[in-house]
Formats: structure tokens, C-alpha cells, sequence
């Protein structure tokens, strides 16, 4: 009896432990080497730096189109979970070539930002705020014509943000999820290939502990609803394991008109650009054209 009650302790100690390996594991990802300056694309820019309400300091780089036409619209662009801004460097080119100015940052604890640790979409809030006070800010920008085009964590940051500040005329969400206790579900039981019971329970608790917030502050399905009038397109892949193309649909379906859904043939996450080929540069600049120009 005492050797199986101490069995079951083991076990229960185990999963403990591993749910909150999955906590720190994923809130601390590696940084991202890769560095694709807009200069490789004959796009001039400049090193610019910005605080969050919570004092953490994040760089980026401000593109500026060859024109004198001003004040400009303006498009804020958000990298995933892992990346940095270096990500979407050639979709930054083609909007500045569209006549934008282009603001690509680093969040918090990705690239050059400052900050140990990610909220998966909760305090990054913080960070997408002040990028667009950041944009707001500069001379020749026009404050009345900014969108945001945001994928994976950032797509979904994007959408929480703007639904809950306004003020930004167009969203673009790429393989976006639709809260963060579904993707923790998705995560732990295709990924990990983990139970759910009793890891999403645990990682849940743990999320907590160390975020003092709950999972469910993290939620695009129900923050998409609150968007309309403001226009926003939903791109998925069909072939996404890590964000399903079901997260797409889901959030079109909960977003209010206007609206447009994409869905792309890819075989893996991130691989929707890559899969459109130019079709994906020129629907982005499209739908920025329509709502922004």
C-alpha cells in the first residue's frame, strides 16, 4: 500500500513538474538569429528604439518610402513566437514600395528587445501599443490611417490590441489563434503528444502563477467580435499542425463585416507566404489599399 501511494505521489510530482517545464519551455524562446536589414531590398529605414507602459525597451526599424507625399499611412507589422523582425523584412519592402511607411519590431524577449519572457499575447499587448504610439509619434505619418498585419502570436496580438485601443483602420491576422487555452490544448496534445487531463490543467495553473493573469485574458475569438467597423482579413494554412486552419475559420466566423477569410494550401505553419508566392504580397498591399488610401 505505502509503495503504490508512493508510486501515485511520484506520478503526480511528474506531471507537476513537466507542465511547468511546458510553461517556461514555451515563454522562453530562444533568439532568433536571422537579420535581413530592408537595405537588401534597396528600402530606406532607420534603427529605431521605444518603452513600453511597463518599461521594457524594444527595437525595430522604421522604413520609409521614396516619396514626398505626406503625411503617409502607415502599417505596423508583428512577427510570431520565436521570430524576430527580420521575419517579414521582403512583405515590410513591398508595402513601402505601395507607399508606406513600415514600422517591423522585435517583441519582448525576441531579436534585440529587452524582456526574459513571453505572455504568449498577454503582455505583448504592451508592446503592439506602444509600437503604434511609437508610429503615431513620427512626422509624416498620418495617425488616422494605420494598419497592422500580424502572424501567428503577432496575428493574434494584433487583433487583441486593436479591438481593445481602436484608432487602427485595418487588420491583418495570418495563422492566428484563437485563445491561448486552445492553443495550449492543440500544443500539448498534438505537439507533445501529452493527456490533456491533467497537463492543460497544470500548464494552466502554472501560466497563472507566473504571469499573476489567467489564459483566458488571451482570447482573439472573443476580442475579434469587437473589431467591426474596422476591416480585417483572416489568412490560414490548410495544411498548419501547430495553429490548424480550424483557428481561421473559427475567427472569421466570429468577426463582424467587414471581413475576408483566406485560406491557403501549406504544408506546415508559417509556409502560407511562402505557398501564395507573389499572390501574397499583392492581396496584403490590396486589402491595406482599399481601407487605408
Amino acid at each position: 500500500m505505502k509503495t503504490a501511494m508512493n508510486i501515485l505521489i511520484g506520478i503526480i510530482l511528474l506531471a507537476v513538474a513537466l507542465s511547468f517545464i511546458l510553461v517556461y519551455a514555451n515563454t522562453h524562446p530562444p533568439r532568433y538569429s536571422l537579420f535581413v536589414p530592408p537595405s537588401q531590398y534597396k528600402i530606406a529605414y532607420e534603427d529605431v528604439a521605444f518603452s513600453t507602459n511597463d518599461h521594457v525597451l524594444l527595437r525595430g526599424w522604421l522604413l520609409k518610402p521614396n516619396s514626398r507625399k505626406q503625411p503617409l499611412p502607415a502599417i505596423l507589422i508583428c512577427h510570431g513566437l520565436g521570430a524576430n523582425r527580420s521575419d517579414f523584412t521582403e512583405l515590410a519592402a513591398s508595402l513601402v514600395n505601395r507607399g508606406y511607411m513600415v514600422l517591423t519590431f522585435d517583441f519582448r524577449a525576441h531579436g534585440e528587445s529587452g524582456g526574459g519572457r513571453s505572455s504568449l499575447g498577454y503582455h505583448e499587448q504592451l508592446d503592439v501599443a506602444a509600437a503604434l504610439g511609437y508610429l503615431r509619434s513620427r512626422a509624416g505619418v498620418d495617425p488616422e490611417r494605420i494598419g497592422i498585419f500580424g502572424f501567428s502570436l503577432g496575428g493574434s496580438t494584433a487583433i487583441l490590441t486593436a479591438a481593445a485601443q481602436g484608432g487602427i483602420k485595418a487588420v491583418i491576422a495570418d495563422s492566428a489563434f484563437t485563445s491561448l487555452r486552445d492553443q495550449a490544448r492543440t500544443a500539448i496534445t498534438g505537439f507533445y503528444h501529452l493527456p490533456s487531463f491533467p497537463f492543460l490543467p497544470l500548464t494552466m495553473f502554472g501560466y497563472r502563477l507566473y504571469f499573476l493573469t489567467s489564459v483566458d485574458d488571451v482570447d482573439p475569438e472573443k476580442a475579434v467580435q469587437k473589431l467591426s467597423p474596422v476591416p480585417v482579413l483572416i489568412i490560414a494554412g490548410e495544411g498548419d499542425d501547430l495553429i490548424p486552419m480550424e483557428n481561421g475559420k473559427r475567427l472569421y466566423a466570429a468577426a463582424r463585416e467587414p471581413k475576408e477569410l483566406w485560406i491557403i494550401s501549406s504544408s506546415q505553419h508559417g509556409g502560407t507566404m511562402a505557398a501564395a508566392g507573389p499572390k501574397y504580397e499583392k492581396r496584403v498591399g490590396e486589402f491595406f489599399d482599399k481601407y487605408l488610401k
